[in-house]
Order: structure tokens, then C-alpha cells, then sequence
């Protein structure tokens, strides 16, 4: 591990977790429980929660070259990705499409 990549990783991770956790501490009860049940749901865990995971696997294992974390990071991302066209499916075919795209492409030039 090396100070350059810790940097960019505590920037990228760090500051968005942040904002997260301050932001739900002003919330009232009853925003605080809309919140949980729509993070717990399946839809969010099997889409956003999916493609943020594999994201930060695939950065952490990138971060301590270990090759095993970040090709398990890269399998969650694609899932999430799939998993995200296919719920958008029914709503919009196109914006379908252009996230599997935007998922695929990346991690096609990853891997070859």
C-alpha cells in the first residue's frame, strides 16, 4: 500500500460517508425509519447496494493488491449492474441498455 492510493481512497469513501452518516443524524424518527426500510429493502440491497460493494471491494483490494478482494469487487459491481438493468427493464428500456453499457464496458477493459 502506498500513500498515493490512500489519498484518493479516503477522499472518495470518506467524504461521501460522512456527508451520509451526518445527514441521517438530522433526520427525525420518522425519516430515520423511512430510510432503514428502503436500505433494507431488496430492490436497493440487490441494485445500489451491490454496485456501491463491489466498488469499494474492487478499490480496497486495488488499494492492498489483493487480487482476490478486487476480482470479488468487479463480480459484485457486474451483478449490480445486471441486476440494476433489469429492474429499469420495465420502467425504460433504453436507460436499460445504457447501464449495462456503462457497467460492461469498464469491466471488460479490466479484465483484458
Amino acid at each position: 500500500m502506498d500513500t498515493d492510493s490512500l489519498i484518493p481512497f479516503i477522499i472518495i469513501w470518506g467524504i461521501p460517508a460522512f456527508m451520509v452518516v451526518r445527514g441521517y443524524l438530522k433526520m427525525n424518527t420518522e425519516d430515520k425509519k423511512s430510510a432503514i426500510n428502503d436500505f433494507r429493502s431488496r430492490r436497493f440491497i440487490l441494485t445500489i447496494g451491490f454496485i456501491v460493494m463491489g466498488a469499494f471491494f474492487a478499490h480496497l483490494g486495488s488499494l492492498f493488491a489483493i487480487r482476490m478482494m478486487e476480482l470479488i469487487g468487479y463480480v459484485f459491481l457486474a451483478l449490480g449492474g445486471f441486476l440494476s438493468a433489469i429492474n429499469m427493464w420495465n420502467k425504460n428500456k433504453i436507460k436499460s441498455v445504457i447501464i449495462l453499457v456503462l457497467i460492461a464496458f469498464p469491466l471488460w477493459n479490466l479484465l483484458n
